[in-house]
Formats: structure tokens, C-alpha cells, sequence
């Protein structure tokens, strides 16, 4: 019986994993629908790995190399990063970072939300897909 859950738990995590591999593809190329290569800063070793597996994308292992910092911690490399595309994994850390992030994906009661701020993406004149429309909000 502990084998079976242990082996159920496991398939949930798996697709999970590339539930959020796939977001996230959608998501970079939402962002970036003209660049073939797109060069991402992450901070978090777990979620590096799921980075690298998203065609079109490559993981660079410094801020300054890259189109967009995926950002996951609170991270000093935003402080040295002026004009950056950052985008977050945490409702938490999207408030935190509002004046700079374009946005951010989360789990919530075990559902992906998808958030962009609209001031954001015009200060980087970023452009959306229409499908893109109903997860951009207006923020004070």
C-alpha cells in the first residue's frame, strides 16, 4: 500500500513538473515571440533544471547574460539589474517586487494562476497575445 502511494505520489509530481514546464514555455513566449533563442537567469536549482528542459530557452549562469530573470527568492540581483525583465514564482514575491516585476506564475490551492501587470509591461513595451488579456490586471 506504501508502494502504491509512494508510486502515485510520484506520477503526481512528474506531471506536475511538466504542467509547469509547458506555463512556462507559453509564458516565455508570450514575452519574447520574435527572439529563436531566449537567454533566462534563475535562481533556484530545482526550477534551473526545469528551465533547461523549455525549448527556445537557454540558462545562463549570470543575471547580467540574460533576457529575463525568473526569479524565485528574494535576490540581490535585482537590486544591480536596472532595466531587466523580471518575472517571479510567488504571489509573496510578485508583491514584493511589483515596481519591477512583469509578472509572475504561481500555485495556489493547487491551481497555476498567471499574473501581469500592466505597467510593467509597457514600461518594457511588451505586447501580450489577446489570449494573454484576461491574466493582466491594473495595479496601484
Amino acid at each position: 500500500m506504501k508502494k502504491a502511494a509512494l508510486l502515485i505520489a510520484l506520477a503526481l509530481a512528474t506531471l506536475a513538473a511538466g504542467v509547469e514546464e509547458q506555463i512556462y514555455g507559453l509564458i516565455i513566449q508570450a514575452i519574447f515571440p520574435k527572439k529563436s533563442i531566449v537567454r533566462v537567469w534563475v535562481d533556484d536549482t530545482k526550477k534551473r533544471e526545469l528551465f533547461s528542459h523549455i525549448g527556445r530557452v537557454i540558462v545562463v549562469p549570470e543575471a547580467e547574460q540574460a533576457d529575463a530573470l525568473f526569479l524565485f527568492h528574494e535576490h540581490k540581483a535585482l537590486r544591480h539589474c536596472k532595466n531587466c525583465i523580471v518575472f517571479v514564482g510567488s504571489y509573496p514575491l510578485l508583491l514584493k517586487t511589483q515596481n519591477e516585476a512583469i509578472g509572475g506564475f504561481f500555485w495556489q490551492k493547487g491551481r497555476p494562476n498567471i499574473i501581469f501587470l500592466r505597467k510593467n509591461l509597457q514600461a518594457h513595451n511588451i505586447q501580450l497575445p489577446s489570449d494573454f488579456s484576461k491574466y493582466i490586471e491594473d495595479r496601484p
